[in-house]
């Protein structure tokens, strides 16, 4: 996995409490898709946007977010 620094990913968000739950959000939601692709299983989750060869859901995620495929507002 490369490295990413924080503030550079915290641009995408807004915040580093942001970043952890908008990740964590969407980690585990790939999570259910891998896990229902091993299980050979419908999985009603929107899969991978990025091409990658990683197993590790939050790899995924930070990828997506590093390459702008997915965004994260606030609801206020």
């Amino acid at each position: 996995m490369d490295l990413y620094k924080v503030d550079s990913l915290t641009d995408y968000v807004g915040s580093k409490y942001s970043l952890c739950i908008a990740l964590a959000k969407r980690a585990r939601e790939l999570g259910q898709y891998i896990s229902a692709k091993r299980n050979m299983e419908r999985a009603s989750v929107v899969p991978p946007l990025v091409e990658t060869d990683s197993e590790d859901p939050l790899e995924i995620t930070v990828q997506e977010l590093f390459e702008g495929k997915i965004t994260f507002s606030q609801v206020k």
